[in-house]
C-alpha cells in the first residue's frame, strides 16, 4: 500500500464484504457500541464517510448510501490534491488527518459490524497498523471525547496488532 487512498480502498472493500452479509434479522441486533443496533452503526458509519468525503472533495453528504459514497470517496482519494490544506469543517485539522479519521472510523466500525452479525472480523493488517499509529498520535482529549472513543481496554503486550487497535479504541477484542 502506498498512501491513504490505498488504505481506504482496502478498508472499504472489507466494509463492503461485511455489510453485504447483513440480513433483515440483523438490523435490530445490538452492537459492540453501547446503545446502538446494527442500523444505528451503519447509519453512523455512512454519515461520517459522507461527511469526510465532502471535506476531501468527494462531493458526498450525509444521507447518501454506500453505493454513492464508496465510488465518490475512492475517486477523491485518488487525487492527492484533495489531501492538501486544512478542513474548516473539522476545526482546521489538516486534510491528511481527516483522511486518517475517515479510514479509522470505517475500519473500527467494520470490526464492530462483523462482530455484531457474526461475520469474519479480521481487518486488513496494513490498515490496522497505520490506523493504530495515527490514533496514538491524537491528543487524548480529542480521542476520548463523547463523539470518538471510550477509555482503552488492557491487552497483553504480545496481543495482535488488531487486538491492540480494538482495545485502544475502547472495545474488548
Amino acid at each position: 500500500m502506498n498512501g491513504p487512498g490505498d488504505v481506504w480502498n482496502t478498508v472499504a472493500a472489507k466494509w463492503t464484504e461485511v455489510a453485504g452479509q447483513i440480513d433483515e434479522a440483523d438490523w435490530e441486533k445490538p452492537t459492540t457500541c453501547d446503545g446502538w443496533n446494527v442500523k444505528d452503526l451503519v447509519d453512523h458509519a455512512m454519515h461520517w464517510q459522507a461527511m469526510g468525503g465532502g471535506v476531501l472533495g468527494a462531493g458526498t453528504e450525509p444521507g447518501q448510501d454506500w453505493t454513492t459514497i464508496q465510488p465518490a470517496l475512492a475517486a477523491a482519494f485518488s487525487d492527492p490534491t484533495n489531501l492538501e490544506g486544512n478542513a474548516d469543517a473539522f476545526g482546521g485539522m489538516p486534510k491528511q488527518g481527516v483522511a486518517g479519521l475517515v479510514i479509522g472510523d470505517l475500519l473500527v466500525h467494520t470490526w464492530d459490524l462483523a462482530r455484531s452479525i457474526g461475520a469474519d472480523d479480521t481487518l486488513p493488517a496494513t490498515a490496522v497498523e497505520s490506523t493504530l499509529m495515527g490514533l496514538q498520535r491524537l491528543p487524548d482529549e480529542m480521542l476520548r471525547s463523547e463523539n470518538m472513543f471510550g477509555p482503552p481496554v488492557d491487552v497483553a503486550d504480545d496481543a495482535s496488532a488488531q487486538d491492540k487497535l480494538i482495545a485502544f479504541v475502547g472495545r474488548q477484542p
